[in-house]
């Protein structure tokens, strides 16, 4: 449902804004299932569904409502109108096609990761997992390569908001859901330029993580590079790629301020 503020807002909107959030996290729902899902009756949540429908906002397929295809060109737009995705997409398809493997674009947002952009090397794996991140906003800042850069980067004041609202989920024996551990582990991460993900999201999976920042060092982003954990250990892991992934993100920094001063 719709945060309470103490801004006017338009019921209405709020509604539209309810509905397509509820549609994208249950992927389809009957008119009886979404109404009762965001608490409208299942007259006034039909209405609704069929002005979305003539937009192409929603359409429906057996009974059921889901998102429609009218919302990819305004995904698209936002994506090409950000700085960030423009200084970034040529350097990470370059990364992931150099070493093989996934990389990702990731920002901040309303206390959640967005994934803005992902790449697939010729050796990518666990590209089933990283693709439904996606089509969600992720939760897990304290696991993930990209999470741990953008966090270790934020206020303490935003950092704890953050954490309050998702917790610390154990997802595999390596994740930190310790606030003492972490807080150690991102201050190491703010001293040395990047952060690892060593199979703490996903088993079998290891990643490096470097902050993307800008102005008065304001965190906007990060980029992450994701492999298996059974080829990624020793110098390759601790230092050759951490190196890597840290150049592209000093590239992506550099071209941020000179987009600006143009």
């Amino acid at each position: 449902m719709a945060p309470e503020t103490g801004s006017r807002r338009i019921r209405s909107a709020d509604r539209v804004c309810d509905i397509l959030a509820q549609l994208r996290e249950e992927n389809r729902l009957s008119v009886s299932e979404l109404a009762s899902a965001i608490d409208l009756s299942p007259g006034t949540t039909h209405t609704y569904l069929a002005t979305l429908e003539s937009r192409g906002f929603v359409t429906k397929r057996d009974g059921k409502y889901q998102l429609g295809l009218e919302l990819l060109p305004h995904g698209e737009h936002v994506r090409h109108q950000s700085p960030l995705y423009e200084a970034t997409t040529e350097k990470i398809h370059r990364l992931a096609h150099q070493t093989g493997a996934c990389t990702h674009l990731m920002t901040e947002h309303r206390n959640q990761l967005l994934v803005v952009q992902e790449v697939y090397g010729k050796k990518a794996i666990g590209t089933t997992f990283h693709s439904q991140k996606l089509e969600q906003p992720q939760k897990s800042f304290h696991c993930t390569a990209a999470g741990k850069a953008i966090l270790a980067h934020l206020s303490v004041d935003h950092r704890q908001e953050i954490i309050q609202e998702h917790g610390l989920t154990d997802f595999t024996p390596a994740t930190i859901t310790d606030e003492d551990e972490l807080a150690e582990e991102l201050e190491t991460i703010r001293e040395r330029g990047f952060a690892f993900n060593d199979q703490e999201h996903m088993q079998g999976i290891r990643a490096i993580g470097a902050p993307v920042q800008y102005e008065d060092d304001k965190i906007v982003g990060a980029i992450s590079l994701s492999g298996s954990a059974s080829n990624w250990n020793g110098d390759r892991f601790r230092r050759e790629l951490p190196e890597e992934v840290m150049r592209v993100a000093n590239a992506i920094e550099v071209d941020l301020h000179s987009t600006d001063r143009n």
